[in-house]
């Protein structure tokens, strides 16, 4: 499977993980950071990260650069909300002029595998790889004659603060979902052409007790049947269908610039709810 150029510094880190990890924590001031760190922002960040509910500084003249080139700079774009990347859902997302190569790194491993302070390092500054600079023009990007530049991990250092970091670390390490807790998947072929199939999608939650999440949580906006209002010109059942790899992270952390705001369930809420979605909104109603 291709290594992109965006997941180079994760797959040096990774080659040290290998290699022998210290303590699973951060230490000294470091350690500090890490426990102040609120991973609701984080999970935020990880979608859109110069969103002002992250805290990011909202007369950054850079934030016009990202809300142009976005899937650029992006942390799920080129790691997925599966934060699978290249191996979970986005394994037939082909690069174009607006978008880069997904990456091949499996987060989920890495993550589990690596200390908060390797993943605050790996985020800011990386192991050597290069790193693009938020002012590189992408305007030229084509990944057909040589994605490298758009293909490289943003320079995060340039911009995102230390604390934004910790923010999107601690997120990573204790509050990302992991998606085999929710649903069951088949990954068929490799990238950038193959397939991805879901079962078993709320694994052991009660349909019944997702009922009543669904109407303390959701219910106001998307309606009883799940058809108040549309995404992607599809109703929430459908949606929830084709992609509950997505679905996971907004009910979660919200949706960025929209009335969804975060709702914080916890696993087993998340099953129970994704139970009743797959029971009952996937059907006319």
């Amino acid at each position: 499977m291709r290594i992109t150029r965006c997941s180079a510094t994760l797959c040096l880190l990774l080659a040290s993980v290998a290699a022998g990890c210290g303590d699973d924590n951060a230490t000294g001031t470091d350690a500090d950071a890490y426990d102040l760190a609120d991973p609701l922002k984080g999970g935020i960040s990880y979608d859109l990260f110069w969103s002002a509910s992250t805290g990011y500084n909202q007369s950054d003249p850079l934030i016009a650069t990202f809300a142009a080139r976005s899937d650029f700079f992006r942390c799920k774009q080129c790691h997925g909300w599966d934060q699978l990347g290249s191996n979970g859902f986005y394994i037939s997302r082909k690069p174009s002029a607006s978008r880069p190569n997904i990456s091949s790194v499996n987060l989920v491993t890495l993550i589990q595998a690596s200390t908060p302070q390797q993943l605050f390092d790996a985020i800011k500054t990386g192991s050597g790889a290069m790193r693009r600079a938020p002012t590189v023009d992408l305007m030229s990007y084509n990944p057909a004659i040589d994605p490298t530049i758009g293909d490289q991990m943003p320079d995060y250092s340039a911009f995102m603060s230390d604390a934004q970091i910790w923010d999107l670390v601690r997120f990573l390490k204790e509050d990302a979902l992991v998606v085999s807790d929710l649903y069951d998947m088949t990954v068929t072929g490799a990238y950038p052409t193959g397939s991805v199939t879901f079962a078993n999608i709320g694994k052991d939650g009660v349909a019944s007790i997702g009922e009543t999440i669904y109407a303390a949580n959701c219910e106001f906006c998307h309606g009883f049947n799940g058809k108040a209002r549309t995404l992607e010109g599809q109703s929430l059942g459908a949606f929830f269908r084709g992609k509950p790899h997505e679905v996971q992270h907004k009910i979660r952390y919200g949706q960025v610039g929209s009335t969804m705001k975060p709702t914080r369930l916890t696993l087993g809420e998340m099953k129970n709810l994704y139970k009743y979605l797959v029971d009952s909104l996937v059907m006319p109603r």
